[in-house]
């Protein structure tokens, strides 16, 4: 009698209790440009590429967007597959591989001795909405520091920004607005770091 109580118990609870819906995933899945630019003085280095630094909110799965000038909320039904913090290093990883600018280009944690490393910094990466909500915008800015690995002298610095017009305004529009935007980043990094190589 005692089991059958704790069985219809647990039955009661369950039958209570409310199932939340699963949360949308999304990944970071810019389109890389490379172009093969004319840069030969890297040929025969090395680059490590280092993990990027952020603001904690990036080093998350969760999904934040802007509003206004000074609000900051997180999607409470979609989230990152990847934190934004790994996937973007990732994606530069991604980048200078294909560009074939270097003789070999190392993640992060690799053992191998190399002649330079790449700083990322994060400085921002969100959607933005106005205080309205009627309108959204994609916003990066990313810094690189391409470091002497040797001297840990700082070799070249430059900071990329870019804003990109959210078609809709949800967590998908924003994830596009973020794919576009950071397409363009790669494709600024990629001329820059060739010009660092000329």
């Amino acid at each position: 009698m005692r089991y059958i109580l704790i069985v219809l118990a647990s039955f009661l609870f369950l039958g209570c209790s409310t199932a939340l819906p699963p949360k949308s995933e999304y990944r970071l899945n810019p389109d890389i440009r490379t172009q093969k630019l004319s840069a030969d003085s890297c040929k025969n280095k090395s680059l490590k590429v280092a993990q990027a630094f952020s603001q904690s909110t990036l080093m998350s799965r969760d999904m934040s967007y802007g509003l206004g000038d000074s609000k900051q909320y997180i999607y409470s039904e979609s989230q990152w597959a990847s934190t934004p913090n790994r996937a973007i290093t990732a994606q530069f990883l991604k980048l200078f591989r294909a560009s074939d600018l270097f003789k070999s280009v190392q993640i992060s944690k690799s053992r191998s001795k190399n002649d330079f490393i790449l700083e990322i910094n994060i400085e921002d990466f969100m959607q933005y909405f106005n205080k309205q909500s009627s309108a959204s915008f994609a916003k990066i800015s990313i810094s690189l520091t391409l470091i002497d690995a040797k001297t840990n002298n700082v070799f070249a610095t430059q900071t990329f920004k870019t804003n990109t017009d959210v078609i809709t305004l949800d967590a998908n529009g924003g994830v596009d607005g973020l794919n576009d935007a950071l397409s363009e980043v790669l494709s600024q990094s990629n001329i820059w770091i060739a010009g660092v190589c000329k």
